[in-house]
């Protein structure tokens, strides 16, 4: 079946790279540079901290031709860096518990001395409780953010186990260091924007409905309840904040909520200064995004003393980048990294973004107006554009973020183009604050033709309390232990305890870049792949009736498998739109699935066929509440015949399940089942 999205996917791609080519650097072979962090010294010379715990210096990292490039270990044995920053030629590094210096005392090129400029946060041993970084203000502050901890079983949960989690920290060049902000969940991104505004990006999840940029200042609060734990108010560590309890304090609104298909994990993000050399957007923001591989551009505003804006994309299928870093010749280098974290191929290295002189047809700028938009364009256009527009809310609540909500269409009375093209006024529309809007305008011409503004105040009128993520209960189907009682981790440990299959292979997969059909297989143990010739279903030893499961999965290109429950009935894995169909029953009602090479998440209970004490059926096997990503795709579907494929035709309450080997191939990992008969 042809994915119609990653069709349309790549041609995007091809037309992004008219205008911005996008180059790979050659790693020094059997390496794997996961990079956290990237930035140069005066003389051009760049440098990677890696979550493996060293500092790369690579020669050279400028040049047209990349076999000129160079790298060699300036630095190892350093914990998790994902942060670096240099200032006048002095290298600083961010670790999981220590900000550092890197000193090199005899020139050449290799680090001699670490020195510690502040280790005031806390740290569990918890495998979350990352420590990001590092930019630097006017004044010689540092910044840097702390991940909070998850915990099982309520995993989405995060939790301040130790000091100044969930927190953005101010460190002064002298290492004195103090708490700035708190509220964060997994804050894996800290930048100053062109006004010297402190900002940063947060990760969906528990009280985050989905990737949000945030301008920060002093005492800022933005709504994760964890960081409390370290405050008077509970004691200094003593009790703990409530996690499914709304805090008391009011979360400061983002500036910008990006869309759910545009981002699931965002890094860091840097401003332009090449005056040109990287195109027509000046002092916007670049921002890195892990999961779908985008580079996005941001447009920030001032409204009624209120940071908010614009977010479009601009550079698709980069790969998993994390941290973006402009170099002094106006390229854009990308650092990448997925280990864990699910992200796009390539999954680690560094990318090279260079402007091709090829100015694009995109929006140069997109401002707010009462009643719609000013859009400022690069390029005069002659046709007025077809504008579709929606509005929408987000939910704020413990349950791991939220699905575009209260969803409204709105009409567009008015658009005028210009005289000259270059720009378009869109009036007339019924705007409100506390609300996100999305817009299109096709058959312009423009690359990129869609972007959503964050309304936090209309330009004119007294300031509004609304706001876009809004208060409300958690869902009833959801509980707290959903993830701890009666939950089965069939595939944790040794995953042939619990099932069996010839030609399956734990191992680390992520899609292989020059062959996206195919999967790149090393040595790990994220992921369970049919990669033999002749392989088998991968097939549960023991039987099950009715039963809840979670399961993660990631397809190839043209990839084919599907869950079969009571190894009869199919629930649908295949790159495509079709991705979780209950196959015979019912098509999914949304798009959740995001193409190839991405780790997603397949939630869902079924219920096995009824039958008499004569063994007559008295009811049909049925799916329920089946979601990809926690995108609700079907609410309920009943299953009428037995599917193509199946091991047998004989109905019967309760039998082992399988994930398909035959059709096509398929990764899974972490199979988690809960009895509930």
């Amino acid at each position: 079946m042809i994915n119609l999205c990653a069709f349309l996917l790549l041609a995007l791609q091809a037309q992004e790279s008219d205008h911005y080519s996008v180059e790979y650097l050659p790693i020094p072979a059997g390496e794997t540079i996961e990079v956290g962090g990237v930035d140069f010294l005066s003389d051009g010379t760049m440098l990677l901290s890696t979550r493996r715990g060293r500092v790369w210096w690579v020669d050279n990292a400028l040049a047209d031709d990349m076999s000129q490039i160079r790298f060699h270990i300036f630095a190892e044995g350093l914990h998790e860096g994902l942060g670096l920053e240099v200032v006048d030629d002095n290298i600083f590094v961010m670790q999981r518990g220590e900000l550092s210096r890197l000193i090199d005392l005899d020139g050449d090129q290799i680090c001699d001395r670490i020195e510690a400029v502040s280790q005031d946060w806390g740290m569990s041993g918890n495998y979350h409780e990352f420590a990001f970084g590092l930019p630097v203000d006017e004044q010689g502050n540092f910044y840097v953010s702390t991940n909070l901890g998850f915990w099982s079983p309520e995993w989405w949960h995060g939790i301040a186990r130790s000091a100044r989690r969930g927190t953005i920290l101010q460190v002064t060049p002298s290492g004195e260091t103090s708490g700035y902000a708190s509220g964060v969940r997994s804050p894996c991104g800290l930048g100053i924007d062109s006004q010297q505004r402190l900002l940063y990006t947060d990760n969906q999840g528990d009280w985050m409905p989905v990737c949000g940029i945030f301008e920060v200042k002093q005492d800022d609060f933005f709504g994760h309840p964890a960081s409390l734990r370290w405050t008077d108010e509970y004691n200094n560590g003593e009790i703990d904040p409530s996690s499914i309890e709304a805090p008391a304090r009011q979360p400061k609104s983002a500036a910008i909520w990006i869309p759910y298909d545009w981002s699931r994990s965002t890094g860091n993000l840097v401003h332009d200064t090449t005056f040109g050399k990287f195109g027509p957007f000046k002092d916007q923001l670049f921002v890195a995004e892990l999961t779908l591989g985008n580079v996005l551009r941001v447009m920030l505003e001032d409204v009624q003393g209120v940071t908010q804006g614009a977010v479009v994309k601009f550079r698709s299928g980069v790969g998993s980048a994390i941290r973006v870093r402009f170099a002094p010749d106006g390229s854009l280098f990308t650092g990448l990294t997925n280990r864990g974290w699910g992200g796009l191929a390539p999954g680690s290295g560094i990318a090279r973004i260079r402007y091709r002189d090829n100015l694009p047809v995109e929006m140069q700028n997109i401002s707010l107006r009462q009643d719609g938009f000013v859009i400022d364009l690069t390029q005069a256009i002659s046709d007025v554009p077809q504008i579709t527009a929606r509005s929408y809310d987000y939910n704020y609540w413990w349950d791991y973020g939220s699905p575009e909500m209260r969803e409204k269409a709105l009409s567009v009375p008015k658009v005028t183009l210009s005289d000259d093209g270059m720009q378009l006024v869109i009036s007339g529309m019924n705007l409100q604050a506390g609300r996100c809007v999305r817009m299109q305008l096709a058959g312009a011409g423009l690359l990129h033709d869609e972007f959503s503004y964050t309304i936090n105040q209309l330009p004119q009128g007294e300031r509004s309390s609304a706001r876009v993520a809004k208060l409300v209960k958690p869902p009833a189907e959801r509980t707290v232990a959903e993830e701890g009682d009666g939950w089965l981790t069939t595939t944790w440990g040794d995953p042939f305890e619990n099932w069996t299959a010839e030609g399956w292979k734990l191992c680390s997969a992520t899609l292989e870049h020059s062959n996206p059909r195919s999967f790149e297989i090393n040595v790990g143990n994220s992921a369970l792949v049919n990669v033999g010739p002749n392989a088998t279903h991968f097939t549960s030893k023991d039987s099950y009736g009715d039963v809840e499961f979670r399961f993660s999965f990631m397809l190839p290109e043209g990839g084919d498998s599907g869950l079969y429950m009571m190894s009869r009935y199919e629930l649908q894995l295949v790159d495509g739109d079709s991705c979780g169909a209950v196959i015979g029953a019912k098509d999914p009602r949304a798009k959740a699935y995001n193409g190839p090479g991405e780790w997603h998440i397949m939630r869902g209970r079924f219920l096995a066929p009824r039958f008499d004490a004569d063994g007559n059926k008295t009811r049909n096997a049925r799916f329920e509440d089946i979601s990809i990503d926690y995108v609700s795709i079907i609410g309920a579907a009943e299953c009428t015949q037995i599917t193509g494929g199946a091991v047998s035709q004989v109905e019967v309450a309760s039998a082992p399940m399988f994930f398909q080997a035959t059709a096509g191939t398929v990764a899974i990992a972490d199979v988690r089942l809960k009895p509930l008969d």
